[in-house]
């Protein structure tokens, strides 16, 4: 089921296109039908052509975070045994290859080239998240049910169920970054006929940020959790990642705030715009939103250590810089 979303910083570049590239996945070899490549060599990234694909493999375990390349088709099995399968069957427009990515919090795709940016990318459910989310796996909960994983504890969601894909895309010198939300299923709905969980291929457009996106990260959020912890599973089918070689690219709407200091230890002064402040930890959880009145000092004190966002939603968009504590 196709879902419409909507960036609201929305802003526009000028520059000149020189060249533009597709990563299929096409090219990149594998043992056979139903297969996959989960990183088991241990390089670290795949590489298409200098835009890597970072992964990390564990030998001892046997499993893998960051991205595979698979061709599984499988959409009827439910459980980890099945992790590598699209529930589309196939990769964007029935194509062979695609790639998995599971939640890894320190790597994602990297242009690695201060001219190549990206533009778009498309996902979809894999088969593993996709049925858990249908029909409960005995850890996490069916969607839409007022009960947890267990089937018998009532979770306080009374079924406004969500599993959600927040995307950061960040500049090459790492001076600007900005996410968006998409919801992988939704079961918020008063009409409980428009709850869905996706099964088709939609385009991410990055086009809508106001700087170029060399990099993305993901993290997930989703309204089954164990503590801090997702019981849903963290996994998305990626295809056709568009990228383009530009020049001459001048935003056209600078930062309308700055904050400091940075790293920070006790206090965070924001300076600048009028609106809304928002901090969201690495994992895309919102930690802290106040009001915003031209200056602001936040205390980080008991912040644990480690990176943070920091968003400020105000009339004239919504910028986001990164914070280290």
């Amino acid at each position: 089921m196709k879902k419409i979303y909507t960036l609201v910083a929305a802003f526009a570049v000028a520059g000149t296109i020189t060249a533009q590239t597709t990563i299929d996945f096409e090219n990149h070899p594998l043992a056979g039908a139903e297969t996959h490549d989960n990183g088991n060599d241990g390089v670290g990234s795949f590489d298409f052509g200098g835009t890597t694909f970072d992964y990390s493999y564990n030998a001892a375990g046997g499993y893998f975070s960051g991205f595979a390349i698979s061709n599984e088709t499988d959409v009827t099995t439910p459980g980890y045994a099945n992790q590598y399968s699209s529930y589309t069957a196939s990769g964007a427009g029935g194509s062979s290859n695609f790639a998995i990515f599971y939640d890894f919090s320190n790597g994602g795709i990297n242009t690695n080239d201060g001219t190549v940016k990206i533009d778009s990318f498309e996902l979809t459910n894999t088969t593993y998240a996709y049925l858990s989310m249908r029909d409960g796996d005995g850890f996490a909960k069916q969607f839409g049910s007022i009960y947890a994983g267990d089937g018998t504890t009532e979770d306080g969601t009374n079924g406004e169920d969500f599993f959600f894909l927040r995307i950061y895309g960040q500049n090459f010198d790492e001076t600007e970054i900005d996410s968006m939300d998409f919801y992988l299923a939704d079961y918020r709905f008063a009409d409980s006929t428009q709850d869905y969980i996706i099964d088709d291929w939609n385009t991410i457009d990055l086009t809508g940020f106001s700087f170029d996106v060399a990099s993305v990260r993901f993290s997930f959020g989703s309204s089954d959790m164990s503590g801090i912890y997702i019981n849903t599973p963290a996994y998305i089918a990626i295809d056709n990642v568009s990228t383009q070689t530009v020049g001459g690219l001048k935003p056209q709407l600078a930062d309308n705030y700055e904050m400091y200091p940075n790293p920070v230890q006790d206090v965070l002064t924001i300076n600048g715009g009028r609106g809304e402040v928002r901090i969201t930890n690495a994992f895309g959880q919102v930690i802290l939103t106040q009001t915003h009145d031209e200056i602001s000092d936040i205390d980080v004190r008991d912040f644990a250590s480690g990176v943070y966002f920091v968003t400020l939603i105000d009339d004239t968009g919504i910028r986001t810089k990164q914070l280290i504590k």
